[in-house]
């Protein structure tokens, strides 16, 4: 039986348990002023809330951005305090060696090894050096072709030579005369046991280190990281300018003296050239060194500043629609009446077509059978009917082979396809308006042959079997290379009109496992 004529007969029906007429709705008129001042009530509550929620949206937008700011140059801090930290280390180490054993300890492989584990060790490091009160390369992780030059043309030899301070000293980036890289001197003084200059230990930090650690960060377009000594001097900025390097940028908007250890960080808004950034300083643990990050203003908020278009278009928006809601409900006032004719006039009509959408409630919406609900409630009367006739009754259990395979290779949208092609298949081989056809889940089908018996049953079941076969859908997953189903068959007269349905139901499922465990595309009985 085709669908279409079903679904007249259950439209039939339905109709009749539809209920009576629509029911009448007294007329209740709304006074205009007061639907006017509803309407702008809600309007303006609308516009403030929207206000409220934008502006409390951006200072959350502010806050965030001046707390990443901050974390991110206490962490930038962080990492560069553990850096300039393990160079001092190696720094004091070479110093003691020296001053406890003098400078015969550092003539001979073991020192320069030492130095070059030290390099290999800190990725940091570019190079460990040690110079004599002359200036002159004693000993160098470079290698001993470097021996007997002299760096007592060096900014940090000199500062150490005339200033007796023992502590580290971080200098201007300089171009490294071994590696030809700019690098960042780290340097400590070397003393005789009476307090006279003795020469100077040296290690240098690779400005490239720090320079790809800071790129990776997302700052935005016009923000940058500042990495200054507390003289003013530039050891590094992100976006990288070579030129830049070892500036004095103590003038620099941006700047902010490096204070004590007892401020550890500044954070607020600076003006760069007309635009506005918010920045945070943090000291680099106890080193004259301090790491200053900036991001755009403008840029932290052109998030915030689309989302305030797209709410103030959604208010436009709705402020528009309950206007124009308004002056639709004024009109509908006056006009309700007549409408409420018209309603009436074509109650007869939408009846009907209730009871048409009630109707399609019982089609599966993609192979346009019916579907299981509607198959139970049939089935039952069909297995009454057979019962009280002592008539035959027929059903067919069908699945599609290897239908997951096939769902795997060509997807979910040609395996829609190809259920809606089976589905065609079956109706094609039913011929008597009594029989119908339904999916029962997934794959499967059912068919229901009132007053049929075996043969009758093998016949239509063989019939959808071969119209499947004969549509020939490729398959490449299958052994016969096209989709092709098993159909299990039980044909007899109901025992009662109950329990039975279970009886035929399981016994056609039964034969359909029979029929894949003999190697599918048949039929069983």
């Amino acid at each position: 039986m085709i669908r279409g004529g079903t679904t007249a007969v259950l439209t039939s029906e339905l109709a009749s348990n539809e209920h009576g007429p629509l029911p009448r709705h007294e007329e209740k008129r709304s006074p205009t002023v007061a639907t006017i001042a509803l309407i702008l009530i809600a309007c303006l509550t609308a516009a403030a809330l929207m206000a409220w929620n934008v502006f409390h949206a951006r200072r959350i937008a502010l806050s965030n951005a001046a707390t990443a700011t901050a974390n991110t140059a206490l962490t930038l801090a962080g990492q560069a305090n553990s850096s300039f930290k393990m160079a001092d280390t190696v720094l004091v180490s070479l110093v003691d060696t020296v001053e406890v054993g003098g400078w015969a300890v550092v003539r001979d492989d073991h020192m320069r090894n030492l130095m070059v584990k030290h390099v290999a060790q800190l990725p940091a490091l570019q190079g460990l050096f040690l110079y004599d009160q002359n200036g002159r390369w004693m000993v160098t992780s470079a290698g001993p072709q470097f021996n007997g030059r002299s760096n007592a043309d060096r900014a940090y030899f000199q500062f150490h030579k005339n200033n007796p301070s023992r502590e580290v000293h971080i200098g201007k980036p300089i171009v490294g005369r071994t590696s030809g890289a700019l690098v960042i001197p780290v340097s400590r003084r070397i003393e005789y046991s009476d307090g006279r200059f003795a020469g100077v230990a040296l290690a240098t930090i690779k400005v490239d280190f720090f320079r790809k650690l800071y790129e990776r960060l997302d700052i935005g377009a016009d923000g940058s990281i500042l990495m200054t000594l507390d003289e003013g001097a530039l050891l590094l900025q992100v976006p990288f300018s070579a030129d830049a390097v070892g500036t004095d940028i103590s003038s620099h908007p941006a700047f902010r003296p490096q204070a004590g250890p007892h401020v550890p960080k500044r954070s607020g808004e600076v003006d760069i050239a007309g635009t506005t950034h918010i920045f945070s300083n943090a000291r680099v643990g106890d080193y004259q060194v301090g790491i200053t990050v900036l991001r755009a203003k403008d840029q932290v908020l052109a998030v915030w500043l689309q989302i305030a278009a797209l709410a103030a278009l959604a208010l436009a928006l709705l402020i528009t629609a309950m206007v124009l809601l308004g002056r639709r409900v004024i009109r509908q006032i006056a006009l309700r009446e007549r409408l409420q004719q018209q309603l009436l006039s074509t109650q007869t009509k939408l009846e009907a077509a209730n009871s048409s959408l009630s109707a399609m409630a019982f089609i599966d919406g993609l192979t346009d059978l019916f579907n299981r609900r509607y198959y139970e409630q049939v089935f039952e009367r069909e297995l009454k009917r057979a019962f009280r006739n002592q008539a035959p009754l027929a059903v067919l259990m069908l699945d599609v082979d290897y239908f997951k395979k096939f769902n795997d290779r060509y997807g979910h949208p040609e395996g829609d396809e190809c259920l809606k092609t089976v589905a065609q298949a079956i109706l094609g081989a039913m011929r008597r308006s009594g029989d119908f056809a339904a999916r029962y889940g997934g794959e499967e089908f059912v068919v229901v042959l009132p007053a049929t018996d075996l043969e009758g049953a093998r016949a239509v079941a063989e019939a959808i079997r071969a119209g499947v076969e004969g549509r020939a859908i490729a398959h490449a997953d299958a052994p016969s290379g096209i989709v092709t189903i098993s159909v299990g068959i039980h044909a007899g007269i109901p025992h009662d009109g109950t329990q039975a349905g279970r009886d035929f139901l399981g016994r056609a499922d039964t034969a359909l496992y029979r029929a894949k465990a003999a190697g599918r595309n048949r039929t069983e009985a």
